[in-house]
């Protein structure tokens, strides 16, 4: 792709269109389940008090979470590419009713006909979000978890349409190490902060205007829980507590909607996410949201079992779990991973995401009916 530059305002346009606050249009899209066997899901809790999960994440902690940002994605990119260079396994074609495979907003800050009106430029080359901690920016907001071992970590991920108004979208090894250890291998200390941005001033050494929704009810596909698919499975969704002054997530920061099961070609999309690193970056430290433009296309066209979505960002460690988004807010990828064996630095300006097809729609029918 060819980098073309753009101003501001242009910036913050392409944010209004693309990261569009929203209701549920339908709460039959948001609610519809199918006839899947309940195997093919993993569903854990969250039973640490929520207050105690906000104030877990001290100035201290966070910071150590965003440090181990790095390794985590170079190790985990040279366990994506060795698993994607295998055959992989092909997933078992379902025929689900259409609204279940899409939702869409029916509040938005521009009008859906303006939107798909404006071209989105090609730019890999990622800018800074403008105004992170307004919406519909805030959309999008920094995940913070514990391991088994005690070490903290980050990821990012976005309030999605669902008809409980409090869940977050993410990729699976954002909340489970994709190892075999079942519902019990979920992180612990999953934490949503919207417009989460560095402030030295403050007590935490961070902000969080928007509030720190800790997570609840996590889902998975069984298929990366079990077996750390990365072609198929590297998704999740996780209900949230609202914090004391808040309602849910959706009317208070906004949602994305979802078109799960399209396929892997998509024109126009805007990719965003918290990046502590980046293909030959030296402005990316966590605490920034950034964002880049573009199409998706098909990582492998000549292979059935391979649909992953691929994006040229220059996005690296910590952006894992943004969404890949339409103009009209519609989320139909999510980072996943990147390219390379290089356990030190980002080796390619390419993100890709696992394919969200049956088991995204699985996943998000099942957290969709979750409290």
């Amino acid at each position: 792709m060819n980098i073309r530059t753009t101003g501001r305002a242009t910036a913050a346009a392409l944010l209004s269109i693309a990261l569009l606050p929203a209701t549920v249009a339908s709460a039959g899209a948001a609610q519809a389940k199918t006839e899947s066997p309940t195997q093919k899901l993993t569903i854990g809790e969250q039973t640490t008090d929520p207050q105690k999960v906000r104030e877990y994440w001290t100035a201290e902690r966070v910071s150590a979470a965003l440090a181990n940002e790095k390794k985590d994605e170079a190790v985990f990119n040279k366990r994506a590419a060795a698993g994607a260079k295998t055959e992989g396994r092909a997933p078992v074609k379902q025929v689900l009713p259409a609204q279940s495979r899409t939702a869409v907003s029916n509040k938005t800050l521009m009008s859906l006909s303006t939107a798909s009106a404006t071209s989105v430029p090609e730019m890999p080359y990622a800018q800074p979000v403008p105004f992170p901690q307004t919406q519909p920016a805030v959309v999008v907001g920094k995940i913070l978890y514990t391991a088994k071992d005690g070490s903290k970590h980050g990821c990012s991920g976005s309030s999605i349409v669902t008809a409980n108004k409090n869940t977050v979208w993410t990729a699976g090894h954002c909340v489970h190490p994709g190892d075999g250890s079942g519902a019990e291998g979920f992180y612990p200390e999953i934490v949503f902060i919207p417009g989460f941005k560095k402030n030295e001033q403050a007590p935490e050494g961070y902000d969080a205007p928007w509030g720190k929704w800790a997570a609840k009810a996590k889902v998975a596909p069984t298929s990366w829980t079990a077996d750390g698919d990365v072609l198929w499975a590297d998704m999740a969704a996780f209900t949230v507590t609202a914090p004391p002054e808040y309602t849910n997530l959706t009317d208070t920061v906004g949602a994305l909607g979802y078109n799960f099961g399209s396929g892997p070609d998509w024109s126009d999309i805007i990719n965003s996410g918290f990046p502590g690193e980046g293909y030959q970056r030296t402005d990316m430290d966590g605490y920034t949201q950034f964002y880049c433009t573009g199409n998706a296309e098909d990582a492998n066209p000549f292979l059935f079992i391979d649909e992953r979505l691929k994006f040229d960002c220059d996005m690296g460690h910590g952006a894992s779990g943004g969404p890949m988004a339409t103009p009209e807010g519609q989320i139909v990828g999510t980072n996943s991973h990147g390219e390379g064996d290089d356990p030190n630095t980002t080796t390619v300006p390419i993100l890709y995401s696992s394919a969200h097809a049956d088991n995204a729609i699985e996943v998000i029918n099942a957290v969709g009916a979750l409290s």
